[in-house]
């Protein structure tokens, strides 16, 4: 795998993670799961095309996190993958010098 696909990986959750930890951002979600909730709550029962779209919302929600968090997972494994790369590099370069 190219060292750069990598490390870009590594860079893009590094940016997820600055938007899952930003106070601006976590309010915003928390207050767009209260309105939801809160709409959820106070629906009329037969009111289905207005019910479907509290639940859409909600899913696009959970969706946007759900790939913040993707990402951030995906830059953990990137990583680990970059050390093993370095490893076996240092590996290699070490059998060299002992020839």
């Amino acid at each position: 795998m190219d060292n750069r696909t990598l490390e870009n990986r590594k860079f893009r959750a590094a940016d997820a993670k600055q938007l899952l930890d930003n106070p601006m951002l976590k309010e915003a979600f928390q207050s767009l799961e209260n309105a939801l909730s809160s709409a959820a709550l106070s629906c009329e029962p037969d009111n289905k095309d207005k019910a479907q779209r509290i639940v859409i919302s909600h899913q696009l929600l959970a969706g946007i996190k759900r790939e913040l968090t993707r990402i951030v997972q995906d830059g953990a494994i990137a990583d680990v993958q970059l050390s093993e790369i370095e490893q076996k590099r240092q590996n290699i370069f070490q059998r060299v010098l002992n020839r």
